[in-house]
């Protein structure tokens, strides 16, 4: 059973910005009774991990915290918040999984499209194997790969975030992350896989279903002003029915091998 923790971090020495504090009091709105764990620069550094040590040395916060959820969730247990998460509702219902987490909303690639999963928001007991697999990506590993001014970032850095690890091991415990597909799995292990309007955002949807909506204030994305979308005033009906056009449209295309765009 997953315990009552959630952990999340902070690590920069600026203060939170007040639409942040806003989407962390849900938390306790809905779950006064969890117990909330900060990770800071200090745990961070007590921990000592060269890739995570090497993204803070580049005010690159959002990597840092790639290696540090995954830590903290294995060796713990509990859930990992990002801090631009809204609830909804308490997660009491899904702490009898080994570990909850969620497709995420939008398909990746062309052509073949597959999901991630939601790290941003997950939950696991202590000391679980998936975690610990996702957890040894970062061992042993650099951040920065260079540090020549002269190359893009991606040159410069592994940019690889957890979302795409998560979704990559998961294939080994049996995850379908077929991008036109957003459905329940249940993996080995006890991983239960939940549609992504669980935990990252209702799309076109009823929010019936919604634990958590990830806001996105993408702190780490070069010139993002965490803007973050308001699901509120969605029209599901009418979304919903535009979303089925769309898909619809894709799959067309790929019988007859026509290139096509990324589906929101």
């Amino acid at each position: 059973m997953i315990p009552k923790i959630i952990h999340y971090s902070w690590f920069s020495n600026d203060p939170i910005p007040d639409h942040i504090k806003k989407m962390m009091e849900t938390w306790k709105m809905h779950m006064p009774e969890y117990e909330y764990r900060l990770w800071d620069g200090k745990k961070l550094a007590k921990i000592d991990n060269a890739f995570a040590n090497e993204a803070v040395s580049v005010r690159k916060w959002a990597f840092a915290s790639d290696f540090l959820r995954l830590y903290a969730v294995y060796h713990h247990g509990g859930i990992w918040f990002d801090t631009d998460i809204e609830v909804y509702k308490s997660f009491d219902p899904l702490l009898n999984n080994r570990v909850f987490i969620a497709n995420e909303a939008g398909a990746k690639g062309y052509g073949k499209k597959f999901h991630w999963l939601t790290a941003h928001c997950f939950g696991a007991e202590k000391g679980h194997p998936f975690i610990k697999d996702c957890l040894d990506f970062y061992l042993e590993r650099n951040f920065i790969r260079t540090k020549s001014k002269n190359f893009p970032p991606h040159f410069q850095f592994d940019l690889t975030i957890s979302p795409e690890v998560l979704a990559t091991i998961a294939l080994n415990y049996g995850y379908d992350s077929n991008g036109f597909k957003d459905e329940e799995q249940f993996l080995k292990e006890g991983i239960h896989v939940y549609p992504s309007d669980f935990l990252d955002s209702p799309q076109y949807k009823s929010m019936k279903r919604v634990y958590s909506i990830h806001r996105e204030a993408g702190s780490w994305r070069p010139g993002n002003e965490g803007k973050m979308p308001n699901y509120k005033g969605t029209n599901p009906k009418k979304g919903k029915i535009i979303h089925y056009f769309k898909i619809l449209f894709q799959k067309t295309l790929l019988k007859f091998n026509i290139a096509i765009i990324r589906v929101r």
